[in-house]
């Protein structure tokens, strides 16, 4: 018990510290998305010939001219409108990296660019940008764990703007038939696991984002996860302890302070309230899309989590 008390206390003092270091000049800015959105467009690639791209699979010959594309494609995150958002902006930034089709110096602007607006007080009428810069951070995270090109101090930025992203969500709206998708939790937790994939990333970086894991899975808001969140912050979680870098008691110290029916004084009392039924519907599909991921695992570091898993699925109603 003392040792879990210690461990928790921890992951929180460091997160805050370093949260504090990076991001307290930074909190006064603010990010105009709707601004942005006017800058998608040129003469050039209007909205009908971008349009048209996607219908070509974003085929662009000339190298400085799909660099220059992909930045201005970074404002188009912002749309409102998912067929540009989702369809040209993501899918034509996420097939250009994936194919190594982008120049390192692009890289470099890109992550730049969009980790200075990640985490910030943003003017958005649609509240589309953040969660996409999440999701768009992914991808430049992979591209860094395949082929590094960010420093160490850049990916420790990463890490504590991430977190301190996840740590703050309270928009848990996933798809609208009118915006799309939003969708802040999932995204970050793809983030999450881009960078729990990587071997650079140490023991206190992993510990940050396992603790602002752990704030999520039972979101605020009495809220009830629709959306396939749960299994989205699974993921990252179990690459966290792929690293090897927790323990068993580590993982049985996260599962008490982080699935729990309090301020109910049990799960049965969880029947009594929309509070309590919505934590206990949380808690039940972020262990069960857990346990079936790796309920048939041989990894010996993910058997190390079924004891306590399946302690903690028994102990619900």
């Amino acid at each position: 018990m003392k040792h879990m008390g210690i461990f928790n206390q921890l992951i929180i003092t460091s997160l805050m510290c370093v949260l504090f270091m990076f991001t307290g000049a930074a909190s006064a800015q603010s990010v105009n998305a709707n601004n942005l959105v006017s800058q998608c467009y040129t003469s050039e690639w209007n909205q009908q010939t971008l349009l048209d791209l996607a219908k070509q699979d974003f085929d662009i010959e000339d190298d400085n001219e799909r660099d220059k594309l992909a930045l201005q494609l970074l404002n188009c995150l912002a749309v409102p409108q998912s067929n540009i958002r989702d369809g040209v902006a993501y899918a034509g930034l996420s097939a250009w990296l994936r194919a190594n089709k982008l120049s390192q110096k692009t890289y470099q602007v890109m992550f730049e660019k969009l980790l200075s607006n990640f985490a910030q007080e943003t003017i958005d009428d649609n509240q589309v940008y953040q969660p996409f810069i999440a999701l768009m951070l992914a991808e430049l995270a992979r591209v860094d764990r395949k082929t590094p090109y960010l420093t160490v101090k850049q990916r420790e930025l990463l890490i504590v703007k991430s977190t301190e992203y996840m740590l703050n969500i309270t928009d848990y709206r996933g798809f609208d038939d009118v915006v799309g998708w939003r969708h802040n939790v999932a995204h970050t937790a793809d983030l999450f696991l881009q960078l729990a994939l990587n071997p650079a990333i140490n023991k206190k970086q992993l510990s940050m984002m396992l603790e602002a894991i752990g704030q999520q899975v039972l979101p605020k808001n009495d809220h009830f996860y629709t959306y396939g969140e749960p299994k989205r912050l699974v993921m990252p979680l179990l690459y966290i302890f792929l690293q090897e870098q927790h323990t068993e008691q580590d993982w049985k110290s996260w599962l008490k302070k982080h699935i729990t029916h309090a301020p109910s004084t049990n799960w049965q009392q969880a029947y009594t309230s929309q509070q309590g039924l919505a934590k206990l519907h949380n808690a039940r599909e972020f262990l069960n899309a857990m346990f079936v991921l790796i309920a048939d695992s041989k990894n010996m570091q993910l058997q190390m989590l079924k004891p306590g898993l399946t302690l903690a699925i028994k102990s619900l109603p």
